[in-house]
């Protein structure tokens, strides 16, 4: 039986007009902050899922909302949504197209390119926009830290806090927030891991505070570089997992999910109409 399809608009994807910002907590007017962050994508009409309902057995009711212009959270202030945006956003997007001309281009590469970046920029920006992707706003570890350091470049990236990257060539977006998993698939006794997700193509971050995961490349290698540095930084080309790895629930992997994880999103185009 075909699945019903309902259509919802911005349930989980902002708050009033006016409140605390996600970063600073500065009590003020809230703007939008688009995840991931225009720039890097094409920003078209979206129709916008919950995570959580696309593993629901028996689930027969798609409920989804639409968005005229990608994935935008109504969370953060003016001051740190402009100061992302034009101070660390330019890295993570001119990182972003040139490995989508890599995967667009039909040629021939080695199996392992490099690609000169400015990674600390590129941290800030991934860690500034999953900040912004929720809704409550707390003093869990993860975004105490964020706001700790996300917009003082003065100050190090914490030594808790490991993003790691692969290619991700899929035509849809995942923003996966306050989640634990296994360290290491199919062995629940290695330890549990606190992460997040920005998925988006043509690359995935996960963001962990542990040291390592399943042999993907570390961005957070480069931690003590200032935002302006760069460095020839790795590209595994051959690398390709399923879209909805890591966080996916099966029998080599487990989620143990918060309140926020509930409101994961993932937006794919827009259905044109028949």
């Amino acid at each position: 039986m075909k699945k019903k399809r309902f259509v919802r608009h911005y349930v989980t994807t902002k708050r009033e007009k006016a409140g605390p910002c996600n970063i600073c907590k500065t009590h003020t007017e809230l703007t939008w902050d688009h995840v991931p962050p225009k720039g890097g994508i094409d920003l078209t009409a979206v129709e916008m899922e919950k995570v959580s309902e696309l593993f629901v057995v028996g689930h027969d009711e798609i409920k989804f909302s639409e968005s005229q212009n990608g994935v935008k959270y109504r969370t953060v202030c003016k001051s740190c949504n402009e100061t992302i945006g034009h101070r660390y956003d330019p890295a993570l997007n001119e990182f972003s197209l040139t490995v989508g001309r890599y995967l667009k281009s039909g040629l021939s590469f080695p199996r392992v390119v490099h690609h000169r970046a400015k990674p600390a920029a590129m941290i800030r920006a991934i860690l500034g926009h999953l900040a912004a992707a929720k809704i409550e706003i707390d003093d869990c570890p993860f975004d105490r830290n964020v706001r700790e350091f996300v917009l003082d470049e003065d100050k190090p990236i914490p030594d808790d806090i490991f993003i790691f990257y692969w290619l991700y060539p899929y035509e849809q977006s995942i923003t996966m927030r306050d989640f634990a998993m296994p360290t290491v698939r199919g062995n629940f006794s290695t330890g549990i891991g606190f992460c997040q997700v920005l998925k988006y193509f043509p690359i995935a971050y996960l963001v962990i505070n542990k040291p390592a995961y399943e042999g993907l490349e570390e961005l957070t290698r480069y931690r003590n570089l200032s935002v302006d540095e760069e460095v020839e930084i790795p590209i595994l080309l051959d690398r390709v997992e399923h879209a909805h790895w890591p966080e996916i629930v099966d029998d080599y992997n487990i989620v143990l999910a918060s309140k926020t994880t509930g409101n994961a999103i993932l937006a794919k185009p827009k259905r044109k109409k028949r």
